[in-house]
């Protein structure tokens, strides 16, 4: 997941500069329009962290507290990955749909210039 965070954070980063140097709109709307679209591509991020969070401390807790049943253990660990998964997943397809058009963003401006 860090690896992930990092990809997505340099890919936003020049990805936002590169469309600063060829962006067809004027300086001011590109600037807003790059500030909403981090803002919450960050506030995505930072969600799929915070659930990552949850997660370890779930099973962190359930592996302490030493579940007398490991079937019960396992059931409970399942169900939280994929409660996990449910939740992150439409987040985390938006972060890369962003990226996509970033990516495509850029490519255009070159083509055109």
């Amino acid at each position: 997941m860090k690896k992930f965070s990092q990809g997505l954070f340099w890919g936003a980063l020049f990805g936002g500069l590169a469309g600063l140097l060829n962006a067809p709109r004027s300086g001011q709307e590109t600037r807003r329009y790059l500030k909403e679209y981090l803002d919450q591509t960050t506030a995505d991020v930072n969600d799929v962290r915070y659930k990552v969070d949850n997660l370890s401390h779930a099973i962190q807790r359930l592996s302490q507290e030493g579940l007398g049943n490991l079937k019960e253990a396992q059931d409970e660990i399942q169900y939280a990955v994929n409660q996990f998964t449910r939740e992150t997943e439409p987040r985390i397809q938006r972060i890369q749909d962003r990226v996509q058009n970033l990516q495509n963003e850029i490519k255009e401006n070159l083509e055109v210039n």
